[in-house]
């Protein structure tokens, strides 16, 4: 069976290479449960190795130099190349976990299998093991993959099934058909000119933005592709820096609460304090704001597609030096007018406009600029997805962290994605190890940058948690 690849998913293709591969993860982190749970690894590397996958883990890309890309079912796969088993050494530390997830995640996925592989990992202090889950992103995106790893899993302790990520599916929703010739090409014609009509939308906006940028960076404006040129912005070679922290949901909730803003803005500001103090740790300080590159999901709550479906927003962070009050402040204000820019346009638009801008950075990424500080579209793409509320179990282990691993853009060498599940915000930073190889210190700044965040968010804001 072969399936039309669509427009951004064909991308990660296009801009694929050994140094800059276009796969995603997701790292499980599991406790064994006390009963039970001597043999428990045995039985996941068993079961999924067993397991029947069905769509789109069953899928391998056909880019023919004549012809339209399609996705092509195949039948049969190898076992051994998709399903590996790894054991830490003694102790088994997060950051050793860490370490061997960045080397995992490092090579090209092969395209003559199946974009997609699976580790167990055992050796785990504290009697725990761990799930590293590889796949291409022209597969899923963010939501539809947390989605499928969240019905792969039970909401029980006592349900002791073992269900494989790539054997589950996503509800689909029921469309029918139109019938007879003249309906169905009806339907294909205002299709065409609905794909051509977003095209040409969100060209026009890519280009304003574009001239925008040409003007040069303002202190008095925001201008787009005005980013200062920082480490995160230079050549991405193949070797990955992992790291992943996490911090209180119901706290970071009650601090965004007691703002007037969202969770979202408040783990923009941790973050870009972070990011700030880390580049002035190694000698490298920006002289103005960062500015973050945010996907922003076009998925249907009830029926998401395994396909990607993102747009973007474009927001300049804080001042560099500023207080974390200040800060925050800056980056509500800056965060508020990026949404209601791409808030303002259609659904199609916003998703061919996503496609332009990501083809636009990679382009201006193979550019030789030196120390050239014009120009430059972004330092870092955040993300946001929202995970299971609810504590999720696999063979009776509860699941402890779900640990986002990203790809890199063209130009960004750092990938940050934060995820809420069962209580807490797992943050997952993937970065270009040869300008940015402590990924941990950005980790342990971010949790430092929260704890200043709440010390200073004033008591008498409503809803504020009183934790310390």
């Amino acid at each position: 069976m072969s399936i039309p690849i669509p427009m951004l998913d064909l991308m990660f293709f296009l801009t694929e290479s050994q140094d800059n591969p276009r796969h995603v993860g997701a790292l499980l982190i599991f406790q064994r449960p006390l009963r039970g749970g001597a043999n428990i690894v045995d039985r996941i590397v068993n079961a999924y190795r067993r397991a029947t996958p069905v769509p789109p883990f069953n899928r391998i890309p056909i880019l023919r130099r004549v012809g339209l890309p399609e996705w092509q079912e195949v039948d049969r796969l190898d076992a051994d190349y998709h399903f590996q088993r790894r054991t830490l050494p003694a102790p088994g530390s997060d950051a050793q976990l860490d370490e061997l997830v960045a080397e995992l995640h490092a090579p090209m996925l092969d395209r003559r299998h199946p974009g997609w592989r699976v580790y167990v990992i055992e050796g785990l202090e504290r009697y725990r093991f761990a799930v590293f889950i590889k796949i291409h992103h022209s597969l899923v995106d963010g939501e539809s993959g947390i989605a499928l790893v969240r019905r792969s899993l039970s909401r029980s302790p006592r349900d002791r099934r073992i269900r494989a990520v790539i054997a589950t599916s996503l509800p689909v929703a029921t469309r029918v058909p139109p019938k007879g010739l003249l309906p169905r090409l009806e339907r294909d014609v205002t299709q065409t000119a609905r794909t051509a009509l977003s095209i040409g939308w969100g060209s026009e906006r890519v280009l304003e933005e574009c001239l925008a940028g040409l003007r040069g960076f303002s202190s008095r404006t925001n201008r787009p592709f005005t980013a200062p040129l920082t480490p995160m912005n230079e050549p991405i070679r193949n070797a990955r820096a992992i790291a992943h922290t996490v911090l209180p949901l119901r706290v970071m909730t009650a601090v965004a609460r007691a703002w007037g803003t969202t969770l979202n803005d408040v783990a923009l500001c941790v973050l870009d304090a972070a990011m700030n103090r880390y580049l002035r740790s190694i000698g490298r300080p920006a002289d103005r704001a960062l500015v973050a590159i945010c996907p922003v999901s076009l998925q249907d709550r009830k029926h998401k597609q395994l396909t990607t479906q993102v747009s973007v927003f474009w927001a300049p962070l804080g001042t560099p030096s500023a207080a974390i009050g200040r800060r925050m402040r800056e980056v509500i204000a800056n965060t508020r007018a990026a949404k209601e820019r791409i808030r303002a346009l259609p659904k199609d638009v916003a998703y061919a406009y996503a496609v332009l801008t990501f083809a636009l950075g990679e382009t201006l990424a193979l550019v030789s600029r030196g120390s050239a500080d014009f120009f430059v579209p972004a330092n870092v793409l955040i993300s946001n997805v929202h995970g299971p509320g609810e504590p999720l179990y696999l063979a009776g282990a509860r699941l402890e962290a779900l640990c986002p691993v990203s790809t890199l853009i063209a130009g960004m060498g750092l990938n940050i994605t934060f995820m809420s599940y069962a209580g807490q915000v797992t943050i997952g930073f993937t970065a270009n190890a040869s300008a940015l190889p402590h990924a941990g210190r950005l980790a342990r700044y971010t949790r430092e940058a929260f704890a200043t965040l709440q010390r200073q968010t004033p008591r008498t804001r409503p809803g504020l948690a009183q934790k310390r």
